[in-house]
């Protein structure tokens, strides 16, 4: 076959017309002669047939033709590209896995971290429903508790109602005593109309609450006495004491008719400056031009010889003073006498003070009088701190602190005299009646009545504990 095949290219070679190859082609004839060789080798007699058939120069098989190679090269570059393209896709495939392989990674690792979001949610969400449950629990025992307290309280308050409404007229008759009775200490005692209004106007209010027909006398003498004691003009007590203590710095700052530490200086005439003033405005005045120069110059004459005599006049009084004085001692007093007189002064303020609180006319009229006789004897009056000192001490000693109080005791007696009624009317209905027999308003009544002095209702505590405070 590969004799064949020689002879045909052969043929064909020589039958195709001569072409020149570049000297590339013509220096490669050793590889194809040594390639040929082992064909020519393994050729056999045919061969060897053909070249005695064939004279020629040469007795070398000539090399394989240009064509031949020229088809098989084609397919070097599809090769080429399909090895390139193969690598590209290996390449891709495998980036693509390395790619997916660290999504993977990072899904997995999201997927992870929400997992321990998601237990750490249902822990505390756990720990959430444990807490409402324990707080559920915790509101309905209190809600519980709640409902047993509102029934307590109603079972009070229906308690209540029946003792004030339709119950014993003696409690609210006890009540209204205690109320009554604090009025009465407090007029006694303190002398304090606001607190016995307040205590009565508590009974007033009471009596119209329970609107009982048969206690409408005792309502009617309360009213009496509430008008009067609202009617009653009192003493201002905080008014006086803020007066006192004005007149307590007063004394310690006025000066005496001998100076002393407090006021060292002499309180100057009043008519002094007046006609210095006087003179000054005339000198001051301006010259008439309708007036004669005559007339001016005797003007101005005269204002000259005012002034002169002003000034002297101003001038010896300042060496020698007379003044009337009714108490010699006053002007033998020292520096320390001096003190001690204002001291003196004050704790009489001071007493005078605390017999205003003490409700005490005796001790407050002398201690007012006096200091109303030290101020008019001891102090310089040409001085405006004494002349307000003298007034204030004037005013509290016409001010009586002794005014007559009206009292409580029409109310006290009309509950006396009804609390006798009552207990008479409910002795007489339980005669001959067995004590078992009896409901239990009446024998809570018979128990009131037995201990009248313990009835009380938080109501008329209350009061008590204001009108202590």
């Amino acid at each position: 076959m590969t004799d064949k095949k020689t002879e045909i290219s052969q043929a064909s070679s020589a039958s195709k017309p001569a072409v020149t190859e570049p000297a590339s082609s013509a220096a490669k004839p050793e590889p194809s002669k040594s390639t040929s060789t082992p064909q020519a080798a393994t050729s056999g007699p045919g061969a060897a047939a053909g070249k005695a058939g064939k004279p020629g120069p040469s007795t070398s098989v000539p090399p394989p033709p240009v064509a031949s190679r020229k088809r098989r090269s084609p397919w070097l570059p599809a090769f080429i590209i399909v090895l390139v393209i193969a690598a590209a896709l290996a390449f891709a495939l495998w980036y693509q896995q390395q790619r997916f392989e660290q999504t993977n990674q990072q899904l997995f690792s999201q997927v992870q971290s929400s997992n321990s979001s998601v237990n750490q949610a249902l822990d505390q969400a756990r720990q959430a429903l444990a807490l409402t449950q324990e707080q559920s629990g915790k509101i309905s025992t209190l809600e519980s508790a709640l409902s047993q307290f509102q029934g307590q309280v109603d079972g009070l308050d229906q308690a209540f109602q029946t003792l004030t409404d339709s119950g014993s007229d003696l409690v609210l008759i006890n009540d209204v005593d205690h109320l009554v009775t604090i009025a009465q200490q407090q007029l006694q005692l303190g002398g304090n109309v606001a607190n016995a209004v307040i205590s009565l106007e508590t009974a007033q209010a009471q009596l119209a609450r329970a609107n009982r027909p048969g206690l409408a006398s005792l309502q009617q003498t309360l009213n009496g006495d509430l008008d009067r004691l609202r009617a009653t003009s009192t003493v201002d007590i905080a008014a006086l004491s803020a007066q006192l203590d004005e007149l307590s710095g007063l004394v310690s700052d006025a000066p005496l008719l001998v100076p002393d530490d407090a006021a060292p200086e002499p309180v100057p005439a009043p008519d002094a400056p007046a006609s210095t003033t006087s003179s000054s405005g005339a000198s001051d005045s301006p010259a008439d031009p309708a007036v004669p120069w005559w007339k001016q110059g005797l003007n101005t004459a005269q204002s000259w010889s005012a002034d002169a005599w002003n000034s002297v006049r101003e001038d010896l009084g300042q060496f020698i003073m007379v003044r009337r004085v009714d108490d010699a001692a006053a002007l033998l007093m020292s520096p320390d006498q001096a003190t001690r007189f204002r001291e003196t002064l004050r704790l009489r303020v001071m007493t005078a003070q605390l017999a205003l609180m003490m409700k005490q006319p005796k001790i407050w009229q002398a201690e007012t009088a006096a200091l109303v006789k030290s101020i008019e004897t001891r102090f310089d009056e040409r001085s405006p701190q004494a002349r307000q000192a003298l007034k204030i001490a004037r005013q509290m000693a016409d001010t009586t602190i002794d005014a007559e109080l009206p009292t409580v005791d029409n109310t006290l007696q009309a509950l006396e005299a009804l609390r006798a009624e009552r207990v008479s009317q409910k002795e007489q209905n339980a005669e001959g009646v067995p004590s078992d027999v009896l409901p239990a308003s009446q024998s809570q009544e018979a128990s009131d009545t037995a201990l009248p002095s313990q009835e009380s209702t938080p109501v008329t505590d209350s009061v008590a504990e204001t009108l202590g405070s």
